[in-house]
């Protein structure tokens, strides 16, 4: 089963356990939204130490309870616990919150409700899809046949075999579950198969998937649940590993970590940026609305790391699901850490998932240098 939040008997000691003693006092005061996120909160003794009877007192329940609480992240390395609440917080409210506990920051963030949602929007890209030297090339638009939408090539990796395979969600190329092997994907998606893009082509038929099964953490082993779906490149020339004609993918993946910057390219918006805001301090709800599939459910990801687009701007939208994300390290040089799979552009959030474990799961590789 997934890992759930218990108490701590004794002050917490990490950003983390700060994360899980508000998540369980927040359950014990009916503090949480409409989102079913406590169903992934266990109950216990809420631990917090003396700096933080602030937190505890009547105004702030009061004010959180109207807000309503949605989301908790936290940060090890900035030492620091988002709160995410539904309502936003006037100067009077600022003021009576609690900026710190046990020694580590509390930040308050308008936002934190994950959602997958079909019929993407039009693109604000140049197009939905990259040519890279008469090449297809990942942050493209990408569909499976059949079906009228839209997501993201996210990148191309390979198995033991040297076999090539195009990597994205599961609600993109794996149809929520339902994808038969051999479904072919096409470039672009059919929605975007218009009289100004290039000419549609099969680019993959569908291989593997990783599930993306309904249930709360205390009934199902949400642990498997990975938004996230393989198809096997039909011309391993005709696909490059660029990202759009940005950057090629980078040729290793590592854990994402708060408080770095992060960009991705997708079919919507192209090219963005982000902060990665932290990681979800328990299983992370997430409501799939997919008219395509008729799919409308509720799935809990264990571990789930929240990205904040720049400038008030959404760090990705609706079709840009599957999209490779990215950080730049200090020699310059760029690593992967996720791929996008959820959103909420209302509030600029992204969510994504942690690529060294989606490789590990799959038993794939990176492809770099394909095509460049």
């Amino acid at each position: 089963m997934s890992q759930k939040v218990n108490s701590t008997k004794a002050e917490p000691k990490t950003a983390r356990e700060v994360a899980a003693s508000v998540l369980l006092w927040a359950k014990k005061h009916n503090l949480f939204g409409k989102v079913p996120l406590e169903d992934a909160v266990e109950g216990g003794k809420v631990t917090f130490s003396d700096d933080a009877k602030l937190f505890l007192s009547q105004n702030v329940q009061t004010i959180l309870r109207q807000k309503a609480i949605n989301l908790v992240t936290f940060n090890e390395k900035e030492k620091k616990v988002t709160i995410f609440i539904n309502g936003k917080l006037n100067k009077t409210e600022e003021k009576e919150l609690p900026l710190s506990i046990s020694g580590y920051n509390i930040e308050y963030i308008q936002g934190g409700i994950a959602q997958v949602r079909g019929n993407p929007p039009e693109v604000e890209a140049a197009t939905p899809h990259k040519i890279y030297k008469n090449r297809y090339a990942c942050g493209s638009s990408i569909f499976p046949a059949k079906c009228i939408g839209a997501g993201t090539l996210g990148l191309i990796v390979s198995d033991d075999n040297g076999k090539l395979y195009g990597m994205t969600n599961n609600h993109v190329a794996g149809a929520c579950n339902h994808a038969m092997p051999g479904l072919p994907i096409l470039a672009p998606g059919p929605l975007d198969a218009t009289e100004d893009s290039c000419d549609p082509f099969t680019i993959g038929r569908h291989t593997k998937l990783l599930p993306i099964n309904d249930g709360i953490p205390e009934n199902i082993e949400v642990s498997i649940n990975c938004d996230v779906s393989i198809f096997e490149l039909v011309d391993d020339d005709k696909v490059s590993s660029m990202q759009g004609s940005f950057y090629d993918t980078p040729a290793t993946a590592e854990e994402p970590e708060p408080g770095t910057v992060v960009e991705k390219v997708g079919r919507t918006t192209g090219r963005t940026k982000g902060t990665i805001v932290g990681q979800t301090a328990v299983p992370l709800p997430v409501a799939y609305q997919i008219a395509e599939y008729d799919i409308k459910k509720t799935v809990f990801f264990d571990k789930v790391y929240v990205v904040q687009g720049w400038d008030g701007l959404p760090f990705s939208k609706g079709g840009d699901s599957g999209s490779l994300v990215v950080t730049e390290k200090s020699d310059g040089s760029k690593v992967a850490v996720g791929l996008v799979f959820a959103g909420n552009e209302h509030r600029g959030l992204s969510y994504i998932l942690p690529l060294p474990d989606v490789l590990k799961k799959l038993s794939v590789g990176i492809v770099s240098g394909h095509n460049v």
